[in-house]
């Protein structure tokens, strides 16, 4: 038998967190800018991630860097370490709080379907701390899957099999009041990762329209800020028309859109008590309105206009 006795460098969080930073901006120096550091300092510290794992992380392209194969495989382990090291240091500061119960969903969600619901269950629960993590469904449902949370709120498509669906809604296209039609759709979207975005796209691309994405945020005020302006056009479950918007209604310029069903999904039981609490109260409280409470629709109508 042979063992290896080779010793290899730890991998150091503060380059891994460095290391990710330069993936999502797809930039050494924009990732300098978002961590405060300059960008021979970021390049230093990913060739002391490179030695450490013994490969190059990083090939140079016209466009800027891209990721070598393996730095694509230390990417999911990276951002892995980073989680945990988050939650080790917050369950450390939480050793003796409350009891908590953390929730995943989307910003839409958490700023138009929750409000209410989480204060009556805190009303409820006043031994309990909710954390609520704000994210694209897909990245909700892996969080969920690493038990990096307890509850997901999230979109699917209705025609995705599940039995965690609360409820159903149509999804409509919306625009500024003096919108106009476009040769090419501009589009408003969340990041990639979300379902109403994809349905969006793909309604597009079958339709054989030219479109574009001039606007892209995390943020759902500010999506509609972008559509209020007259900026881009989205798409808004029915539930969730903001105000100042019209309801873009055609069979030419836009096209009809799926719907989408609005899924509550678990950990695998028995769930802890204030868990299933809580599991309990969002899906009979959302059952009941479906979807539509008074958090779900902003003051004031929403006109609708037929554009040929």
């Amino acid at each position: 038998m042979t063992i290896n006795c080779s010793m290899r460098s730890p991998l150091d969080t503060d380059l891994l967190r460095t290391f990710v930073t330069i993936v999502e901006t797809e930039s050494f120096t924009a990732s300098g800018e978002r961590l405060r550091r300059t960008q021979p300092a970021v390049s230093m510290q990913m060739k002391r991630l490179e030695d450490a794992v013994g490969k190059p992380l990083f090939e140079q392209t016209r466009r800027g860097v891209r990721l070598t194969r393996e730095g694509d495989i230390l990417l999911g382990f990276a951002r892995r370490i980073l989680e945990l090291s988050a939650e080790a240091h917050n369950e450390i500061d939480r050793a003796g709080a409350k009891e908590i119960v953390r929730l995943g969903t989307s910003d839409d969600y958490a700023r138009l379907l929750l409000p209410e619901i989480l204060r009556d269950y805190a009303d409820e629960h006043p031994q309990v701390q909710i954390d609520l993590t704000c994210s694209n469904g897909r990245d909700v449902e892996r969080k969920l899957q690493d038990r990096f949370i307890d509850l997901a709120l999230i979109a699917r498509r209705e025609d995705a099999a599940s039995d965690d669906a609360i409820w159903s809604d149509k999804l409509v296209w919306i625009g500024a009041n003096d919108i106009m039609p476009e040769e090419e759709i501009r589009l408003a979207l969340f990041p990639a990762g979300c379902v109403c975005r994809e349905i969006m796209t793909e309604a597009l691309r079958s339709a054989g329209r030219d479109w574009t994405v001039v606007f892209e945020s995390d943020n759902i005020g500010a999506i509609h800020a972008a559509v209020r302006s007259g900026l881009a056009v989205t798409a808004v479950e029915e539930a969730l028309i903001p105000d100042g918007v019209v309801v873009l209604e055609s069979a030419t310029w836009l096209p009809e859109l799926s719907p989408i069903r609005l899924c509550l999904k678990s950990r695998p039981k028995p769930l802890r008590p204030a868990v299933a609490a809580l599991e309990h109260h969002i899906r009979t409280r959302l059952a009941l309105t479906g979807g539509m409470g008074e958090t779900a629709r902003y003051a004031g109508a929403s006109a609708s206009v037929a554009l040929l």
